[in-house]
């Protein structure tokens, strides 16, 4: 079963006493448990009809007393555990046991990250539960993605207003979630979200910021390229948000320049890379910059962006220093020992 197929399963008020939740997508395994929980435990009562357990912090008694328990103010409870794969073995087979036998009062949610699932005790726990395995979504995914999410909230989400959200913020989904919500508390009591809600509540599009910098970087000048990053701060990005979608954007050029050496065609290019209706919306000015900026550039370009973004988490250094070095670097190639 898929994600989707899981929701709508949900939605529709099939639940089964035992989930196995896996995968390395931690918002949409998130978003399945948030939406179980909701669907079964009346608002208010979570404090008699919920348990949310840690591998790393309990056992397989605590667990199974937490799923053995009568519900209170209601008709069944939901006992999640998180990080299945840390508790010791003996006590994840006392728990695929009871997954093979379950209580019809309790919806027992098992959560863990990306585990081999032809093992035998997986293999036994995927046979037992209600399987699912949370993949991160493609990019030409994203939009419909998106566009069932605003379902939440009530609201329809255009086919272009998802691609132009896509194209701004890029493809991380709780982000993505974040602006989502904020664009259904916008347009009120409307039904739909257009394209034009996205514009008028994001502002310009990010990834132009984006492009400023990295054609001034190509060009190396530094005065450009300092002005583009303070347009993108103005417009309310932060510094390790510009180091993000910056690197995000020179790994796009990289491929845009390796296929352009293979003698790929632009729809091959496009086809091939499937990034979705906003690559493909700015191709032209991702095909010039990857002529724009050399392979040494790029390469450089990395290692400066990986110091700046880990300065940015550990050093007692100001973001705009460390940005006005990783911009100098960028554009000459030499560190900025003045600063």
């Amino acid at each position: 079963m898929n994600p989707e197929q899981l929701i709508e399963q949900i939605e529709r008020g099939r639940i089964d006493p035992v989930y196995f939740f896996s995968g390395d997508e931690a918002y949409r395994k998130e978003e399945a448990i948030d939406v179980l929980v909701a669907r079964v435990i009346d608002p208010g009562t979570e404090a008699f009809c919920l348990d949310v357990l840690r591998g790393d912090e309990s056992d397989a008694g605590a667990i199974l007393t937490a799923a053995s328990l009568v519900p209170m103010m209601a008709d069944r409870r939901v006992v999640v555990v998180r990080d299945f794969d840390r508790l010791p073995q003996k006590d994840r087979e006392a728990v695929v046991d009871y997954a093979e036998r379950p209580a019809s009062s309790t919806v027992l949610v098992i959560e863990a990250p990306r585990v081999n699932l032809k093992t035998k005790l997986y293999g036994r726990l995927a046979a037992a539960a209600v399987s699912v395995v949370f993949y991160p979504l493609f990019p030409e995914r994203v939009p419909a993605w998106l566009q069932q999410h605003a379902r939440r909230y009530g609201k329809r989400l255009s086919t272009e207003a998802a691609h132009q959200l896509q194209a701004v913020v890029g493809t991380d989904l709780g982000e993505l979630a974040g602006e989502l919500e904020k664009l259904a508390v916008f347009v009120g009591g409307r039904d739909t979200i257009a394209a034009g809600d996205v514009e008028s509540t994001l502002g310009p599009v990010r990834a132009g910021s984006v492009f400023d910098i990295a054609e001034a970087v190509g060009e190396k000048d530094l005065a450009r390229a300092l002005g583009a990053y303070q347009r993108a701060i103005d417009g309310g990005d932060a510094p390790q948000a510009i180091v993000s979608l910056f690197v995000r954007h020179l790994v796009i050029l990289w491929k845009v320049r390796f296929l352009k050496r293979e003698r790929r065609t632009d729809d091959d290019i496009k086809k091939k890379l499937q990034l979705g209706w906003g690559f493909n919306r700015f191709y032209n000015r991702y095909a010039a910059q990857s002529r724009l900026l050399a392979g040494r550039d790029l390469l450089s370009g990395f290692e400066a962006l990986y110091e700046a973004d880990i300065a940015l988490k550990t050093s007692a250094l100001p973001p705009e220093l460390v940005m006005r070095r990783l911009l100098y670097t960028l554009c000459t190639g030499q560190a900025d020992r003045a600063a």
